[in-house]
Formats: structure tokens, C-alpha cells, sequence
């Protein structure tokens, strides 16, 4: 668990400083996970929700994951993912990227985390 916080405090700094570089490269309609999940709850009431990205390159190096989750009801989860799977094969995916909203979360998948 200690571990987890570790890992999560290592990206925020990471993306403090990497943020500045990225933005001038992002194009129009790109967003990330977090962008994206950032304007959900500003539009609507709602939770951030933050877990570990399941598709990484490398097993040890795990990126964080952001999902939106709707406040009305505490059930309808939502995320934004990449269209290709090019992400997964990559050690440090693109900070920006043209995605699509997934809703749910298979419940073979609540168990890994």
C-alpha cells in the first residue's frame, strides 16, 4: 500500500514537471485520462477516481489511470482510453491522444486492484 502512494507521488512529480514540455505538442481534440476526467467534474458533479493503468509495457513501471465517476449515483464509471492499442506495446505511452469514452468496468476486472 505504501508502495502505491510512493508510486503515485513519483508521477505527480513527474507530470508537474513534464506537463509545460507536453502541452505546446497536444493538437486539437487530443485529451488524456486525466484532462478528460478534470472537464467531466467541472461540467458535472462527480468523483475522481485513480487506479493503475492495466496495459504497460513493463509490469513494475505502472502509469496511473484516472476515471470519472457520476456522484448521483456512485455506480456509472466512465473513462477515457486511447482508439489504437499502440499504448500498450510503448514504455512511456503519448500525453496526449485521440480516445474514446468507455463506460463501465467489466467485473472480471475490479479484482486486480
Amino acid at each position: 500500500m505504501m508502495l502505491s502512494y510512493f508510486r503515485l507521488a513519483v508521477w505527480t512529480v513527474f507530470w508537474l514537471v513534464a506537463w509545460p514540455v507536453t502541452l505546446p505538442f497536444k493538437k486539437p481534440g487530443q485529451h488524456n485520462c486525466l484532462t478528460w476526467a478534470l472537464r467531466q467534474i467541472d461540467k458535472n458533479d462527480g468523483y475522481l477516481v485513480i487506479r493503475w493503468c492495466r496495459s504497460s509495457a513493463i509490469s513494475w513501471l505502472r502509469w496511473p489511470h484516472f476515471l470519472y465517476l457520476e456522484a448521483k449515483h456512485h455506480e456509472h464509471l466512465h473513462h477515457f482510453v486511447p482508439k489504437t492499442d499502440e499504448h500498450t506495446k510503448k514504455l512511456i505511452p503519448d500525453p496526449w491522444f485521440t480516445g474514446y469514452i468507455k463506460d463501465g468496468d467489466p467485473k472480471e476486472d475490479k479484482d486486480e486492484n
